[in-house]
């Protein structure tokens, strides 16, 4: 047993605790909680998370003791601890910054893309409602520059009118949408 007014050094403490002794782990938390704690929060910067670094550490003490057999210094065992779990603690919250910014970028893109589909389904319904008001001839002249892709020469062929025709009437076509499309 050992008392805790009685200052033990760091190499007896971890005999102690290689051999279960609890009081043993008890005065080396208390030795050095604070210390590693001031440690690792000047490293992440989050209190909480550095308490909780600092509490993995004592766990994982406590689970290894009958393990410790190779630790010339508690001390430096303890801090070299402290340094990896902070600088895995930053590692990891850098993959989970970029993963969550990658996330919120494609969210960003999905929901831009799919707000410009709606516009583009918007515009085209619009579109289709002009192109059925034109005149017959007009109409006809219209999609099948537009929406069958024939050149002017086969539309003037198919529907036996002059290619200045065709030109006139697409023209006439698309200054009444620029006109309709403009006020809505």
């Amino acid at each position: 047993m050992l008392d805790k007014d009685v200052f033990c050094p760091d190499d007896r403490l971890l005999t102690l605790l290689r051999d279960d002794d609890k009081q043993a782990f008890d005065l080396i938390y208390n030795r050095y909680w604070e210390q590693l704690f001031v440690y690792v929060a000047k490293v992440i910067t989050d209190k909480d998370s550095a308490k909780d670094i600092v509490q993995e550490i004592f766990v994982s003490l406590w689970f290894r003791r009958m393990n410790l057999s190779d630790i010339d210094s508690l001390q430096a065992y303890l801090f070299t601890a402290a340094r990896y779990k902070g600088l895995t603690y930053i590692k990891d919250n850098i993959y989970k910054n970029k993963y969550l910014e990658s996330l919120k970028q494609f969210f960003n893109e999905e929901c831009e893309s799919v707000s410009q589909q709606i516009e583009a389904n918007e515009l085209s319904l619009l579109i289709d409602d002009e192109i059925a008001t034109l005149p017959p001839k007009m109409k006809e002249v219209f999609i099948l520059s537009r929406k069958e892709n024939l050149s002017h020469k086969l539309i003037s062929e198919k529907l036996m009118i002059s290619d200045k025709t065709v030109k006139k009437q697409i023209n006439n076509v698309l200054k009444h949408l620029r006109l309709k499309l403009a006020d809505k």
